[in-house]
């Protein structure tokens, strides 16, 4: 699940199918749209706190199937109308500051995205960890209100991807609903790079969905990036004009 997929809203899994008859890679699958969806429009806040110092932006998103995203900081004004856009493999930033369409290179894919935990590629891989991953069962467990399952991801040979190895805890609703609840994401050296906790389970939009997610990097003690819903709505009719460069400009 490639988190700043998780600035992009959410699509419901098929709650007639049980759990027994799911794969796991359909239930990574459902667990990774679960903050993505079909179409879906997103408003949240987003708080990176570093030892020191903390700095919030209000951030608002819009979401279609797999290859389109776009999304705009509206706070704080240094940062306001700044605008990201994906479209397929490709990005685009407008800046109003300097008033720049700049498309985004590569070399920065690895970047951080806006000063987050998060990178570019984060974004542009969303449906990575479905289709460049192969994905194993650890083990399951009885909870409270879901049964949660613990998988591996590991990456096919060749895959264009940055993680060794991620490790996620999937919660499964009675009634098939599937819910992430935490990624863990490894270098190739089986070092744990980052943790991704998804908390503050609501309904919203008429679904469930984990209104908090909080991303903590383990070479920074005291840092995070957490990110707050305030708004989330699905199945929108988006154009694909919606998603075009020019209209970063407006």
């Amino acid at each position: 699940m490639s988190v700043l997929a998780l600035l992009l809203a959410l699509a419901a899994p098929a709650a007639a199918q049980t759990a027994s008859t799911r794969t796991v890679t359909e239930i990574v699958d459902m667990a990774n749209k679960v903050l993505r969806g079909d179409s879906s429009h997103a408003r949240l806040k987003m708080t990176i706190v570093d030892p020191k110092w903390e700095r919030s932006l209000e951030v608002e998103a819009w979401n279609h199937g797999r290859t389109r995203a776009y999304i705009v900081i509206h706070a704080p004004p240094k940062e306001k109308g700044t605008t990201t856009l994906r479209r397929g493999e490709e990005m685009w930033m407008w800046m109003p500051r300097v008033e720049r369409t700049m498309k985004v290179p590569p070399s920065m894919m690895h970047s951080s995205w806006q000063g987050s935990d998060f990178t570019y590629e984060d974004i542009v891989k969303a449906d990575s960890i479905v289709k460049d991953y192969t994905h194993k069962l650890l083990k399951t467990e009885k909870g409270a209100d879901w049964e949660v399952h613990e998988i591996q991801a590991t990456p096919k040979p060749d895959a264009p991807v940055v993680w060794g190895k991620v490790l996620f805890s999937v919660g499964v609703y009675p009634d098939g609903w599937v819910i992430p609840l935490k990624e863990e994401d490894y270098s190739e050296r089986g070092e744990l790079i980052r943790t991704i906790s998804l908390t503050r389970v609501k309904e919203m939009g008429g679904r469930r969905v984990p209104t908090r997610l909080e991303c903590v990097p383990t070479r920074t003690p005291g840092r995070k990036t957490v990110l707050d819903y305030g708004l989330i709505e699905f199945d929108l009719d988006l154009a694909d004009s919606f998603f075009s460069v020019s209209r970063l400009r407006k």
